[in-house]
Parts: C-alpha cells; sequence; structure tokens
C-alpha cells in the first residue's frame, strides 16, 4: 500500500532502537525525524508543560502515516504529549512500544508522573496510553501486547510487530578475521585486557546493562575455560556504569579473558561476528531480543540464557531454541560446551532460514503492509 511513512525517535544514537529504525527504514522507505534528544525535567506547572509540547508539535511531520518508537518511555514526556496533540488533530500514528516505564525503570516512570511539576497518575496515564480512531498500537511480542492491553489500550488496536533484521546487511561477504584480531589485540593493550587470538571467541553483541546480566557471561566463559567474551558496547547510563566499573574491577583482577567495548572499533558489527566462534545471551530482558536472531544469519550458533516471554514468539515461527537454558547451573554450562564444541549445522541452518522468512526486511514490508490495510490507514 503506498503511504508516506515517518518515523519519530528520540535520536539516532548507538544501540537497539537505531538498529530497528534503520532497518524499518531500509524496509519501508521511511523518512526518520529524532533531533529531540531527551529531557526528563519536570515542568513548573501544567500550564507550562502543555504551552512546551505544543512547540514541539509544530515540529512534527503531518500527512501520511507518523510511526513512533518508544514515545512514552519517560525520555522526553513533553514530546509523548506533543504526539498525542498531534493525534488528537487526526494525523494517523502507529505508537510501537519498545519498554514500559513501569517495568523497573524508575528514573522513567518519576520523570512521567512528575512532568507537570508535581505527582499526577491520571495525566500520565492518560498521555502514554489511549484510544483514537486514527491510532493503532504496536508491540514487539505477544508478550507485551498483553501488557499493553492490561493498561488500557483496546486490545484490537494492537499489532504484534516484530523488528526487523538486516538480511542484506548480515549477506555481506565474509570480512577479515585476521584483521579482526588485530584490532582487539590493539584494543586489548590499550584497556588492559587479557586476549589470546588464538582462543575461540564467544561474542556478545549487546550493551553492558544490569538488565543484560553480562556478570552471568563473565562467570559463563570462566566456568566454560577455554573460551574468551567480547562484549561489544560498555555501558551508557549512570546506573549501568556503575555496573560496568564492578564487571571490569572483577575481570581485571582475575584477569578473565573478557574484553568490554569493543564494539567502538568496528563501526559495522560484521567483523565481530565473523571473529566469534558463536553467539553468547545471557540478558534476563529484553523488548526484542536480536541475539537470538542475527548470529544463525552469520552462520553461527547462538547460546545462552533463555527469556520465554521474547522467544516463545520466535518458536512458533519455527525457530527450534530447545538448547537456551532457564536456569544457570553446572548443568546449562556441560550441555553447553557439549553444543559449542561441535556447532551443529542442521539446527544453524534451520533457525537462518526461519530469520530470512520471518523477520527479514522483506519479512517486515509484508507485515507493516498487512498492518495498514486491515486497519484501512491509506483511506
Amino acid at each position: 500500500m503506498a503511504v508516506n511513512i515517518a518515523v519519530l525517535h528520540y535520536h539516532l544514537r548507538p544501540g537497539g532502537v537505531t538498529t530497528v529504525i534503520r532497518n524499518a527504514q531500509r524496509a519501508l522507505g521511511a523518512a526518520v525525524f529524532a533531533d529531540f534528544g531527551y529531557n526528563e525535567r519536570p515542568a513548573r506547572s501544567r500550564a507550562e508543560f502543555v504551552a512546551e509540547a505544543r512547540v514541539l508539535l509544530r515540529r512534527l511531520p503531518r500527512g501520511g502515516v507518523l510511526h513512533t518508537h518508544n514515545i512514552g518511555l519517560g525520555k522526553h514526556p513533553r514530546l509523548t504529549y506533543a504526539v498525542k496533540l498531534l493525534a488528537e488533530t487526526g494525523t494517523r500514528i502507529i505508537n510501537q512500544v519498545h519498554d514500559f516505564p513501569e517495568d523497573n525503570r524508575p528514573a522513567q516512570l518519576r520523570a512521567l508522573r512528575y512532568c507537570t511539576g508535581q505527582r499526577d497518575d491520571a495525566f500520565f496515564q492518560a498521555m502514554c496510553y489511549y484510544d483514537l480512531p486514527n491510532l493503532l498500537w504496536a508491540t514487539l511480542t505477544s508478550h507485551d501486547a498483553g501488557k499493553l492491553a492490561s493498561r488500557g489500550v483496546p486490545a484490537d488496536k494492537i499489532h504484534v510487530l516484530p523488528n526487523p533484521v538486516d538480511n542484506e546487511h548480515f549477506a555481506q561477504p565474509a570480512t577479515s578475521r585476521d584483521e579482526t584480531l588485530a584490532k582487539l589485540a590493539e584494543f586489548s593493550r590499550q584497556h588492559r585486557y587479557v586476549f589470546n587470538p588464538r582462543r575461540p571467541i564467544l561474542l556478545s553483541p549487546m550493551k553492558v546493562m544490569v538488565r543484560k546480566n553480562n556478570a552471568e557471561a563473565v562467570e559463563f566463559v570462566r566456568r566454560l575455560g577455554k573460551y574468551q567474551l567480547v562484549i561489544g558496547l560498555d555501558a551508557a547510563s549512570p546506573r549501568d556504569r556503575a555496573y560496568s566499573q564492578r564487571l571490569k574491577r572483577k575481570i581485571h583482577r582475575e584477569r578473565l579473558p573478557v574484553i568490554i567495548g569493543a564494539g567502538e572499533m568496528f563501526p559495522d558489527p560484521l567483523p565481530l561476528f565473523d571473529a566469534a566462534h558463536a553467539i553468547l545471551t545471557t540478558s534476563e530482558a529484553e523488548g526484542f531480543g536480536y541475539a537470538f536472531l542475527e548470529g544463525w544469519l552469520r552462520g553461527k550458533l547462538v547460546v545462552g540464557r533463555d527469556i520465554p516471554e521474547v522467544t516463545r514468539d520466535f518458536v512458533v515461527e519455527g525457530m527450534n531454541l530447545r538448547h537456551l537454558y532457564r536456569e544457570f547451573d553446572a548443568d546449562a554450562v556441560n550441555r553447553t560446551a557439549k553444543l559449542l564444541a561441535r556447532p551443529p549445522r542442521k539446527l544453524i541452518e534451520s533457525n537462518r532460514r526461519v530469520v530470512l522468512e520471518k523477520y527479514s526486511l522483506r519479512a517486515y514490508a509484508r507485515r507493516y503492509d498487512a498492518l495498514l490495510r486491515e486497519f484501512s490507514l491509506g483511506r
């Protein structure tokens, strides 16, 4: 269906949502509006808050469809309210939820509750969860669709729209492993990490965050013995930076074969995927879970902790993830060690086909077109 689509987010800094936006832009040919930044500062009054939101409203695109990403997270409540004001004008909007502020995000929840200068839960709820004839909601998983409905959004207005994986990018020719290992060795020297170019690498293509459970990944590699770990990006938020510093002190003190933040040396993640023996995820909470998908496209075994509320959608689509563990214990380590010793090619190829069929850029475009048609957008 031919509809002009604009994508809205706070920024395009490196991270998971930025990856989603770039992939969606490739799949849909959408325009991107992402120069708003964060503003969690409470206003002095509700009148001031509304006035400042109306200023932002003038910067939002009209016509076609506006697809917002995580706009109700509490990073910029004025922008959240500006989107609602835009929806009230009749502009067609899809609000896609990646994360909920109520889910262990106290700073973001407080920013929403006190956005007008005093606590006003009714105002915050009405600003974040509402219904209009020209408004649709999207979530990344069926689990999140249930949570969104429990917050008052009509279930028939919620669509599960999983993130696309940039399969075209992951289909590029293999990169130089020797060059990648040389860069990792140099990064390790600069940051006092232990690195052995002959030891197989487990890659955690994620940021250091408390909810990513990186400490478990470090312990996992310590118990495995013959592997080393590369964690893509270092922490960003104050809470996560403190977590990262504790982790680094342990790594340096015990001289563990772990590197944190080497992704800054690689604007393109493919060299790290190609250098890895397998992909490791130990995250305890995910909005979507790229780590469960991307590795298969590069022919890599994906191992680690299962997150049933995320992975159940992948399994329904045909992926085999029975080898992931629910409890981190000796049995999980031993079973994973056996798989790593002889990565099962049939499993890798089978899961790769599912990712291509169900989560590629083309698959995303098909899902999106069906969403627009079903809800009569574009009429």
